[in-house]
């Protein structure tokens, strides 16, 4: 059966394109076309964002109350007026997307009376979140002009709206790029208990299961220090040693700061296209070790490669540009240029192995076509 994949709401009103685009955005099958026309949706007027936001925090009602009597009651109400049976309430799964949008929409015309705990937690969701799955990438516009580049596998919530004090946003995982428009106000990224904060800037935000957090300046200035509940925004002032007044670090163009769990975070100069290239969807390398390489190439896959315990490997270094995601070129590029040899292990793995070394594993791996 052929998948139609839709990038626009149902006819219908404001409330319910907004239903729909809440659970399309949150679905697994979401793409970057989807989140590019859900953009051009909610800048086409002022009411859609509003509308967005309601059925945002209806969606975290539905959440909150999975499973409880007034949802449930609410629910078998819903499936009934729109023809549906009554099934147990598991987020996308069990109802049809159309379901789960009425769901939402009942909830916002009939909302459950929450407790003054559960409104106050209401009012701190993200106003939106972005997720792009492993080998995607995707630009998405904000309310103040600027713009955010989500690499492959990461969340972005967004925590501000027109009227906001602060423009703070949350990368929950992954990588993603800042372009940060002018704007009187402070403009700040949380990032694995730092805090990045810019004024009219350009930098990239990693969180790295082995390095923490590594913040990368492109253009203009950031200050970074741990973020604390209710701090202000940082001034980017920097004094000759590199620490603002604050006692968070100041980075120039071209450095990177990487930021350990219960260690000083440390600056270092980095190759700027390099660090950029997974923009283009390029992935640059300057002579790396092939370990350092090949972690790298995985995350834009989910054919995961893995290398052999000779130590021979360890001598490899790689230079160059590789696609992202494109493991099959990667391999080719290596085979051709060092005495390596790529064996399956199974669907979705394998291995690097010595050419030496190749011939006794013919029983257990497999060599690529």
């Amino acid at each position: 059966m052929k998948r139609v994949r839709l990038h626009s709401p149902p006819a219908g009103s404001v409330g319910e394109a907004a239903a729909y685009w809440v659970m399309r955005l949150d679905s697994p099958g979401c793409a970057p076309a989807d989140r590019a026309a859900f953009e051009k949706w909610r800048a086409a007027h002022s009411s859609h964002a509003e509308a967005y936001s309601s059925a945002r925090r209806a969606l975290a009602a539905v959440d909150q109350h999975l499973g409880g009597p007034e949802l449930t009651g609410l629910g078998e109400r819903v499936f009934r007026e729109t023809g549906k049976s009554p099934m147990p309430l598991r987020r996308y799964a069990g109802i049809g997307l159309a379901a789960a949008c009425a769901l939402i929409l009942g909830v916002l015309l009939y909302p459950p009376n929450p407790t003054d705990a559960q409104a106050n937690r209401q009012l701190h969701l993200a106003e939106s979140m972005f997720e792009t799955a492993v080998g995607e990438r995707s630009t998405v516009g904000l309310s103040d002009d600027s713009s955010v580049t989500l690499n492959t596998d990461t969340v972005v919530e967004v925590r501000f709206a027109e009227n906001s004090e602060v423009r703070r946003l949350v990368l929950v995982r992954g990588q993603a790029h800042f372009e940060v428009a002018k704007d009187p106000r402070p403009f700040e990224v949380l990032a694995l208990g730092r805090r990045i904060v810019a004024m009219g800037t350009a930098f990239d935000v990693r969180i790295d299961a082995e390095l923490g957090v590594l913040v990368t300046l492109l253009e203009g200035r950031v200050a970074v220090d741990e973020a604390t509940q209710g701090a202000t925004a940082l001034a980017p002032t920097r004094n000759a040693a590199g620490v603002a007044a604050s006692g968070g670090t100041v980075l120039n163009a071209g450095e990177r700061l990487i930021a350990r769990r219960n260690e000083p975070p440390r600056v270092v100069t980095v190759d700027v296209e390099q660090v950029a290239g997974w923009r283009t969807g390029q992935l640059v390398f300057r002579d790396d070790p092939l370990r350092d390489v090949i972690d790298e190439i995985n995350r834009y896959s989910t054919r995961k490669l893995v290398l052999d315990d000779d130590e021979r490997l360890d001598g490899i270094q790689i230079g160059g540009v590789f696609k992202a995601g494109s493991t099959d070129s990667f391999l080719r590029a290596v085979e051709e240029l060092y005495p390596v040899e790529a064996h399956r292990l199974g669907p979705d793995q394998i291995a690097l192995v010595w050419v030496d070394e190749a011939s006794d594993r013919q029983g257990s791996a497999q060599p690529l076509d």
